[in-house]
This record gives structure tokens, sequence and C-alpha cells, in this order.
């Protein structure tokens, strides 16, 4: 009788399907004015456009970094302190960036992404990374550098913030 009931049941153990469901759990929380925000886990697309663009910078390929940015951007720069408004494209600011450098080399240590996960917010994405500068005249520059991208629900980045400091 144990066989004959282990036979009927098999079947229809066998037969169910297994559904998987994706919960985004909050990662964090927005502290910036009077509203609290709920962070969760942000797109991972953006993580990986926000790398391409890191090597795209080092690369000098400024077209397909305008290709990710918004028509309008802002840009906080490590130095200077100023908020710097840019419209797309933007390659010139680029390339005067660059100009007293032969290579740049960036070693990203991890990425981040986080969301309001509403509809039309912001993905914030978080990279730090080492950057090596290899002047035109021979000497070396080194910093650590941190960089927040942020895209907005279109899938472009409209915002840059940065931060460094020298790497002995």
């Amino acid at each position: 009788m144990k066989k004959l009931l282990i036979l009927f049941a098999l079947p229809l153990f066998l037969a169910c399907d297994t559904e998987t469901v994706e919960v985004n759990s909050q990662v964090g929380e927005g502290l910036v004015g009077n509203n609290q925000n709920k962070l969760y886990a942000g797109s991972m697309d953006y993580a990986e456009t926000t790398l391409d663009v890191l090597q795209a910078y080092a690369d000098g390929d400024f077209d397909f970094i305008m290709e990710k940015m918004a028509d309008s951007v802002s840009f906080f720069p490590d130095k200077g302190g100023e908020l710097i408004s840019l419209v797309n494209p933007f390659n010139d600011f680029l390339v005067s960036m660059q100009e007293s450098y032969d290579s740049i080399t960036r070693t990203p240590y991890n990425v981040t992404s986080v969301s309001s996960g509403l509809d039309d917010s912001y993905t914030i994405i978080s990279v730090p990374f080492t950057e090596t500068r290899y002047a035109k005249d021979g000497s070396v520059e080194r910093d650590r550098v941190f960089e927040r991208f942020i895209f907005n629900s279109d899938g472009k980045i409209v915002r840059v913030n940065k931060w460094s400091s020298e790497l002995n």
C-alpha cells in the first residue's frame, strides 16, 4: 500500500512548478531635507553603464560618454567646490580636463546602485576607484576617487559628484 501511495504522490510532487518572486529589500535611507526616503537596490544596468563611462573617460571616448548623458548635466568637481552646469555635448570640457595627461588608468573597487523604487525616480550609482594619471611632463599622479552618478528615469546621467584624495 505504501508503494502504491508513493507512486501516486511522486508524479504530483514532480509536477509542481516553483515560482521565483523577487523582493526589493530596503538597503538604505535618504536623509536630505525633511523627507526621509527609503532606498532600495537599484538597476545593475545603470551600474554597468557607470563602469563603462569610467573606462570611456580614461580611454578618451567622449562620444560614448555623451550618449549616456542627459541634455543637461550637473558636475560637482572634487576641487573648486562650484557646481558646474553642462549642456550636452560637452566634449570640449572633458578634453580640457585631460589635456595635460598622456594617459589615465582607473581601477574600480566596487559599484553600488540605489533607488527610491518609485516610478520616475532617480537611481544613484556610487563607485570608488583609484586613478593614475601619467602627465606629459613625465610625472605621475595617483588619487583615491569616489564618484556618484545620478541617472534619471530615462536612463541618462544627469549629475556627477566627485571626491578625491591623493594616494601615495
